[in-house]
């Protein structure tokens, strides 16, 4: 019998997007108001760059809303990133019986070892989220991180996998 389980994730807002949002209307406003007026040729068009940049400032600010899609399908785990609802990048595709270890991040198995490793997938609503495990595999020959916050029927199903590697 296949399994098919699926969670959406929405990455929470940090300071850090919030910095970036006001950077981003501002930039706007400076080019828009206090650059172009400057250039002779394009003083006439002031209009359509306010609309231009108007618009470049809301789509990237838009593209900080951020969710990820996990799926899981028998045995193998595939991750997305959704950009503002719109845009789907695939992110990762593994095998959960590749996992040398799972756990929950909060635990003494997230280890010095682990947290050393330099390739690292954050698909998470927060860090500091107590529902955030981490899971170690090798990507291509490279040592990899996938940090993720799975609901407990995908647990219990990665678990029949890796019932000695899954450590809640």
């Amino acid at each position: 019998m296949d399994v098919f389980i699926e969670k959406l994730v929405k990455k929470q807002k940090t300071s850090k997007d919030t910095l970036f949002s006001i950077g981003v209307v501002v930039a706007a406003l400076i080019i828009v108001f206090g650059v172009i007026p400057l250039i002779p040729i394009v003083r006439n068009f002031l209009i359509f760059f306010l609309f231009l940049f108007g618009y470049l400032a809301h789509y990237l600010i838009r593209s900080r809303n951020i969710e990820f899609e996990y799926s899981l399908t028998n045995s193998e785990l595939d991750v997305d990133k959704i950009i503002d609802q719109k845009r789907r990048k695939h992110v990762i595709s593994v095998d959960c019986r590749d996992f040398e270890i799972m756990a929950r991040v909060n635990t003494d198995k997230f280890t010095e070892d682990i947290k050393a490793i330099k390739n690292r997938i954050e698909a998470v609503s927060s860090m500091s989220s107590p529902d955030v495990y981490f899971a170690v595999f090798e990507d291509k020959g490279i040592k990899t991180v996938l940090f993720f916050e799975p609901n407990e029927k995908m647990i219990e199903t990665i678990g029949r996998y890796i019932p000695r590697k899954l450590f809640k």
